[in-house]
């Protein structure tokens, strides 16, 4: 091999793993899709939630910096600047003890990222605002029940269904199921960019 064919050789070596690690050199590799901003009505259901998104093959992150609407905005925020996500999922109950703006205020609080909201049964009130502020709205009534009771809902075709056609979505205290934790991030997952 002649010295010009090993400079090429040698160009040719660099040049392909240089293109192969770009995204760790530059940091791309450790972007987040997805950020999760909710109280425990998915936290219940991590798990699938997790699975159905990286199945997707989107990368998740859960955050716990808010409770409830009152302080979803500085939350979010804080998500924006440190983490930069494609998307940014909120679901908390009721607006109660709060100014009437939180919810405005932490899809605002996005910077323009896409913000999904999942209302959540049994806790309504919040979508009208959501909408209004640019968020897209995820009802999930229709897969999980709109009552905080014990739930099962008739089967889908991926559920893993009961004798009587049901599956259960609920439980006693109104927590999601693991299958009704699916149902809601299929929900997600069929709405985010």
């Amino acid at each position: 091999m002649s010295s010009p064919s090993k400079v090429v050789g040698a160009f040719a070596i660099v040049a392909a793993v240089l293109w192969w690690q770009w995204p760790t050199i530059t940091g791309q590799d450790s972007r987040t899709d997805v950020v999760l901003l909710t109280d425990g009505f998915l936290t219940s259901t991590q798990t699938p939630v997790t699975y159905r998104i990286h199945e997707d093959g989107r990368s998740l992150r859960w955050e716990t910096g808010a409770t409830s609407w009152c302080d979803a905005a500085q939350a979010v925020r804080k998500i924006e600047q440190d983490v930069d996500p494609a998307a940014i999922v909120l679901s908390f109950g009721t607006t109660s003890g709060c100014d009437a703006t939180a919810v405005t205020d932490a899809v605002k609080a996005a910077g323009g990222h896409t913000v999904l909201v999942v209302s959540q049964p049994g806790a309504s009130g919040i979508e009208v605002a959501a909408e209004e502020a640019g968020a897209n709205v995820i009802d999930p009534s229709r897969y999980v029940g709109d009552q905080l009771t014990a739930t099962s809902m008739p089967c889908q075709w991926w559920d893993n269904c009961t004798a009587d056609g049901t599956v259960p979505v609920r439980a006693a205290d109104g927590s999601l199921t693991p299958e009704g934790g699916d149902r809601v991030a299929r929900m997600i997952v069929a709405q985010l960019p």
